[in-house]
């Protein structure tokens, strides 16, 4: 077994064994847990003072219950590298009266190997495979502490924030990925108390980090031949570029200079593995301007690395790089940014900020405007918002009801000559007689407080807008904002829940390069529905049902094949879903229309929500 990195060990992990009584630190616990404001944990070690709080923050209590399970993620590359080193370590804790345990990259228990009192004694608090040892749910403990630091974690007897953890005495390390240096899993080993009384915890630590890094090195020399040539591209561009930062990925590996990993977020990564996709498809080199999650601009340089002989889809290289302000810009674009603001409306990308700015200037020279988009993509939620800066008193007339027949033009003239901000949803869905009533009312108005929305501009619709004078937002389809999707699907779930949840890595990456057909509108259906379905803290693609999961699956589509999609789209919307009538807009046959549907809808693209 060979140690690697052990240089700071001491330093890191000034533990004392019997430094500190198992009494006296329970008793600072329940102080802790009856009065955290003033109780004074500089007694604990940074690391476990950390722990307890976040434990606390959390709501986990001493006695939290093990209820927590789901299926192991540990990947086969990643068992089949542990199982010698495993071995080893079983052999050994058997000897000593010691466990052995593999979590995978989420904290959930995959191997569990050892002493078998120790084992039996173990399972009566949590399932030897499948247990959640996630800090937030049962609180401090090695493998779940790991995961919260990203480094070595010994916790040792009532150093444990629940109870029935505290006659363990562990040590866990992160076993690392030896491209993209992310956490693939943890190592963990639980000693007797006994023996962990007797033995200096920083020799136990060197056996453990000898063992993780020994895993990590076997990953690396079952690297398949896709990985060695995306490192060879990614150590070329590097030498090429400097400190430039730096991206090489395909479908399955991502490896990222420490310039990129300072500088991008891991749902940034998942945009990045979209748009090198595309320049693939596109087969020659591409530009991109994208707001990261820190709300940044950068501009990205993706050349395709041409390795689909060799299984890797997606390759290229990139470079990430921010681009320069001019002089005078900078000072002024906090303003810009607030103008254009609006309530409900959540996003940095290019392509939102085109339709703010739009509706910010529409709004500050009090003129009229019409929002065009894909349904659900939050033409009615931006038309509010805009409705509420001209008037306090705002109306809304929706088309898209069955009550829109209701509606008449005195109604909307009333409106407009009270002082309210009227709001015509969805106005191509009107009738002829009252479309045409409102053109000519828009003829005699002077700049009304008046916005209307629409799926598309068809010929029917132009009179009116012409009438209207207004300035034109196009409100972008969720596909070509990517980069905003895992903020707004965050920012949904806070508006419904009242409170935080994360999404796991896996879930992030698949509403990311998910087609959304339906938009903002079906982004929130999803994970509002996964969100009353799970029974953890986090999100997960487990929490998707069948249906859900198959539209996140969707395949992925070629240049042609997405202008087509979208232009059926576009003609089944202006013939409000009449096939007949789109195959005539579209000037093909309706048998051949019908088959273009049906192939699109196989592959997981839904036509209706267009």
């Amino acid at each position: 077994m060979t140690f690697h990195d052990v240089s700071r060990m001491s330093e890191a992990f000034p533990l004392h064994v019997g430094a500190r009584p198992n009494s006296e630190i329970q008793s600072l616990r329940e102080r802790f847990l009856a009065e955290p404001e003033v109780t004074d944990l500089s007694i604990l070690r940074p690391v476990i003072a950390r722990s307890w709080q976040r434990s606390l923050a959390c709501n986990v209590t001493a006695v939290s219950p093990f209820l927590h399970t789901t299926v192991p993620q540990a990947d086969e590359q990643l068992l089949a590298a542990a199982e010698p080193v495993l071995t080893e370590l079983e052999r050994l804790c058997t000897d000593a009266g010691g466990v052995v345990v593999l979590t995978d990259a989420e904290g959930t228990l995959a191997v569990f190997r050892g002493d078998a009192t120790e084992r039996r004694k173990a399972e009566l608090l949590f399932p030897s495979l499948g247990a959640r040892m996630a800090e937030d749910l049962i609180g401090t403990n090695s493998d779940g502490t790991v995961l919260e630091e990203g480094e070595a974690v010994q916790v040792w007897g009532a150093e444990h924030f629940n109870e029935a953890l505290q006659n363990s005495y562990c040590t866990s390390v992160p076993i690392r990925d030896p491209l993209r240096r992310s956490v693939r899993g943890v190592l963990g080993l639980m000693l007797p108390e006994k023996l962990a009384r007797t033995t200096h915890p920083g020799s136990v630590l060197l056996t453990v980090h000898g063992a993780a890094a020994d895993i990590t090195r076997r990953l690396a020399e079952r690297l398949a031949a896709r990985e060695q040539a995306l490192m060879s591209e990614y150590l070329t561009e590097i030498r090429k570029r400097g400190a430039d930062a730096v991206v090489a990925m395909d479908e399955r590996t991502t490896i990222a200079s420490r310039s990129a990993l300072r500088m991008l977020d891991p749902s940034d990564f998942a945009v990045l593995a979209a748009l090198a996709r595309e320049a693939e498809q596109r087969d020659g080199t591409s530009q991109h301007r994208i707001n990261v999650s820190t709300g940044r601009e950068v501009q990205l340089h993706i050349r395709p690395m041409g390795l689909r002989e060799l299984g890797a889809g997606g390759a290229s290289v990139m470079r990430v790089q921010v681009p320069s302000v001019p002089k005078g810009l900078r000072a002024g674009s906090a303003t810009v940014e607030s103008s254009t603001h609006f309530e409900g409306i959540v996003g940095t990308s290019r392509a939102l900020r085109r339709s703010l700015d739009a509706a910010g200037a529409s709004v500050s020279r009090r003129m009229p405007a019409y929002i065009i988009g894909e349904q659900g993509s939050g033409k009615r939620t931006l038309a509010e918002a805009m409705a509420k800066r001209l008037s306090a008193d705002t109306h809304v007339f929706d088309f898209s009801q069955r009550s829109a027949g209701q509606f008449t033009i005195e109604d909307v003239d009333t409106a407009l000559e009270r002082g309210a901000a009227v709001i015509l949803h969805r106005v191509d869905k009107c009738g002829p007689l009252l479309r045409d009533d409102l053109a000519s009312l828009l003829q005699v108005l002077e700049q009304p407080q008046l916005i209307l929305t629409a799926g598309i501009v068809s010929d029917d619709l132009l009179p009116v807008l012409s009438a209207l004078r207004g300035i034109e937002v196009v409100m972008p389809p969720l596909r070509e904002r990517r980069e905003d999707v895992v903020v707004l699907a965050s920012h949904l779930l806070r508006n419904a829940l009242g409170r935080e949840v994360r999404m796991s890595p896996k879930l992030r990456d698949a509403l990311v390069v998910a087609d959304w057909p339906g938009n903002v509108s079906q982004l929130r259906e999803l994970v509002e529905s996964a969100a009353s379905q799970s029974l953890s803290g986090e999100l997960h693609l487990s929490d998707l049902n069948a249906v859900q999961l198959r539209r996140l699956g969707t395949t992925r589509l070629s240049r042609l094949e997405e202008a087509e999609l979208q232009q059926i789209r576009a003609a089944l919307a202006e013939a409000s879903g009449n096939r007949v009538r789109a195959a005539t807009l579209l000037g093909i046959g309706r048998s051949t229309l019908y088959r273009k549907i049906e192939a699109y809808e196989v592959m997981g693209f839904d036509l209706a929500l267009g």
